[in-house]
């Protein structure tokens, strides 16, 4: 079976040049040095005559796997092209470049270059030059990776190939390698984003963006940021900024890149084509976690619907697989690509999940009917604006009943309804439904909003709506605002009634600037509990005010 390989630019090359690249691929080099000193001579003269710089990939035992003629950024390709090999080509690998335009003014590798020996993630990289010095000698120079260094290279040595090949690379590498190499189970990301000159407004947005990445359990490993005066159409961010965050990628072992902004299948296809990598954009991240949190089938049934909605347009075929053509009865003649049965699979799976949803969205309808002699009271607001631990402390929910309640963004999807019991000296104590709902943010996916229309539906027939913020996040007016947009969206006429929460985490000037905005809006805390009789008083008085208690206006918190 065969095992080594030339790839690359090789159309062209007679059949002289061809039996060259063949003999220096059986070449074996040593286990314990760089390479062997004549293979690389020859290996130079091969590169002068072809006019093209080479590419070598020696494994663990000095086993010539992969030629590369011409770019090395080819290489995600060619490895792609090999996986069928028993043996992994990528452990303890040795990468050889040798570069007809190698001098010894420039012994650091271009950007482009460095980025592909990135993925490669060699132990090693031998750079050196086709051409001779004065001394009839060729020059180059030995890396190993280092994240900490601009390009992702460090230096070990600078010499004569003649010095190098006897380096003893197994046992002079930095021994921080190793720790580089080893994988980690979590994921990482880089953050892309444009600046829009509001330094305030951009430092929220990014903090919002890094509580998404959190949520959906992924590391960040930094931020890379452009004005948004230099945005291009086609990449939003220039080829620049975009080359390097691919180089930040690698020397960080990245696996994803995440924008700040949706963006359309044209842009995601040319950002990917610069960066080498996957590429989620800000609606896609959502969805992720909407993914991650459904737990239920309807949660679960809405999440999948808003998936395939979002990613129908977004639909690519992966290489050759477009070319094929497929079989049988219905597919004679021109035939049918692979991209095509994709698709009408998607829309296949899209019409039976939107009879799952009417159905969801009946069997709702008939639970709200049962309740409709019942107030029903629904909390709305942003996302981690306290809305779960709010129903639980309102309800005096036990451990058994109680909503999950977490400091993470869209910790709880699902839909949930509990009884508030209000004392009444006058009589029997009022009871109100209070649903806890999901929770909003900006810019959400028009996807989500329709998938998720049916848990929405009770919220938009609730008697009174009951919108919570966070009053202690410095952008708490700006979160209502968005609320309020979206439920004005959702064609929600429902009275509407402002609660700020976590008032033991703000300052009294906080108390006073909603009370210029709204003079009934009511203040809690719903991890201490204080204003809870407060609020229970403000919904009696709602839906019973000749019964409502006075008394219980009497705050003891």
């Amino acid at each position: 079976m065969k095992q080594s390989y030339v790839k690359g630019r090789v159309k062209g090359l007679s059949s002289k040049q061809r039996h060259s690249l063949e003999l220096i691929i059986r070449k074996r080099h040593p286990i314990d040095q760089c390479a062997e000193k004549i293979t690389l001579e020859n290996f130079a003269d091969i590169a002068e005559s072809l006019k093209q710089n080479l590419h070598m990939i020696i494994d663990a035992k000095g086993v010539c796997r992969l030629i590369i003629v011409g770019c090395l950024n080819q290489s995600t390709q060619i490895l792609s092209e090999i996986i069928h090999l028993k043996r992994s080509i990528k452990k303890d690998l040795r990468l050889i470049t040798c570069s007809i335009k190698f001098s010894s003014s420039a012994l650091i590798p271009d950007r482009i270059d460095a980025i592909a020996a990135l993925d490669l993630e060699p132990i090693s990289w031998l750079f050196f030059a086709s051409n001779r010095d004065s001394r009839g000698l060729r020059n180059g120079s030995l890396w190993s990776q280092d994240p900490t260094k601009a390009n992702g290279w460090n230096l070990l040595e600078q010499n004569n190939i003649n010095e190098l090949c006897h380096y003893k690379y197994q046992k002079e590498l930095p021994k921080a390698f190793k720790s580089i190499k080893e994988a980690e189970s979590k994921e990482k990301a880089i953050l892309l984003t444009l600046s829009s000159g509001d330094v305030i407004r951009d430092e929220r947005n990014l903090a919002e963006l890094e509580g998404l990445v959190r949520s959906a359990g992924i590391e960040s490993l930094g931020v890379s940021s452009q004005s948004i005066s230099c945005s291009r159409s086609q990449t939003i961010w220039g080829k620049g900024k975009l080359q390097e965050v691919a180089l930040e990628v690698r020397k960080g072992r990245g696996s994803v890149v995440i924008t700040d902004r949706e963006l359309n299948p044209g842009q995601v296809r040319n950002i990917e084509t610069i960066l080498d990598c996957p590429v989620i954009d800000r609606s896609e991240l959502i969805l992720d976690i909407f993914a991650q949190r459904a737990n239920s089938s309807s949660g679960r049934l809405q999440v999948e619907l808003a998936q395939l909605r979002y990613r129908l347009p977004r639909l690519t075929g992966r290489g050759r697989s477009l070319s094929r053509q497929g079989g049988g009865i219905g597919t004679r003649g021109p035939g049918e690509t692979q991209l095509e049965k994709d698709r009408r699979a998607i829309l296949r799976r899209l019409e039976k999940l939107g009879r799952d949803l009417k159905n969801l969205q009946m069997h709702r309808s008939r639970l709200r009917q049962s309740r409709k002699n019942m107030p029903r009271v629904a909390l709305v607001g942003y996302t981690n604006s306290g809305k779960s631990s709010l129903l639980n402390s309102l309800c005096n929910l036990n451990t058994r009943k109680q909503v999950l309640a977490e400091n993470k963004l869209f910790a709880t999807l699902e839909t949930t309804t509990r009884r508030l019991i209000i004392d009444n000296k006058n009589g029997r104590p009022n009871e109100i439904l209070v649903t806890d709902t999901v929770g909003f943010i900006q810019e959400l996916p028009a996807q989500l909003l329709e998938a998720f229309r049916a848990t929405l539906e009770e919220t938009l027939e609730a008697d009174l709506l009951l919108i919570l913020f966070d009053l202690s996040s410095p952008d708490c007016f700006e979160q209502c605002n968005i609320v309020n947009h979206i439920l004005d969206t959702l064609g929600a006429s429902s009275n509407r009634r402002l609660v700020a929460n976590k008032i033991d985490l703000c300052e009294s000037l906080s108390l006073e600037a909603i009370s210029s905005l709204d003079e009934r809006a009511l203040y809690v805390s719903a991890t201490s509990g204080a204003g809870m009789k407060r609020l229970k008083q403000a919904l009696a008085n709602e839906f019973w005010p000749e019964r409502s208690d006075s008394n219980l206006y009497e705050d003891k918190k």
